[in-house]
């Protein structure tokens, strides 16, 4: 089996070497031998691991949760209910923050009708002071507006 230096490992998965030695550090990503000289040692194995990892975390998942997963299937303990699960919580995250933007979007159209009623009522070159007509939104953030807690159709949370 051939291998390669961290440098080839990082260029053929698309990331960086400290991205690799990071995923090691985690548990991601196994400790690689090194060479008499110290150096590490990929295949292109390891490379299948990293674009794995890298599109599980493009997924959503976080590193730790990833570490943790491989480490149970590692052990022989099938994370499979713990993946689904983990993957049911992005979903719902990511519909959150549909709801929230659809809230935040609601928001800003409504205040550019209110812009536009004021500016057709005020005279050519007057002020027509439309920053004092913003809306007072939680914390100053129209566009990440503070989740609801909501209630889950299972009944948890």
């Amino acid at each position: 089996m051939a291998t390669f230096g961290i440098g080839e490992a990082a260029r053929r998965a698309g990331i960086s070497p400290d991205l690799i030695r990071y995923y090691e550090r985690v548990g991601i990503l196994p400790l690689a031998p090194r060479t008499a000289g110290g150096y590490r040692q990929y295949s292109d194995e390891t490379v299948a691991r990293l674009l794995f990892a890298r599109n599980a975390i493009r997924f959503g998942f976080s590193s730790k949760e990833l570490a943790g997963f491989l480490k149970a299937r590692a052990k022989g303990q099938p994370p499979c209910k713990s993946v689904r699960s983990a993957g049911q919580k992005l979903l719902d995250a990511m519909d959150q923050r549909l709801i929230d933007l659809q809230e935040a979007r609601g928001a800003i159209a409504a205040t550019l009708a209110a812009w536009d009623e004021r500016m057709s009522q005020t005279p050519d070159g007057a002020p027509a002071r439309l920053l004092t007509m913003i809306p007072n939104l939680e914390r100053g953030e129209p566009r990440r507006p503070r989740p609801r807690q909501r209630a889950h159709a299972n009944g948890r949370d």
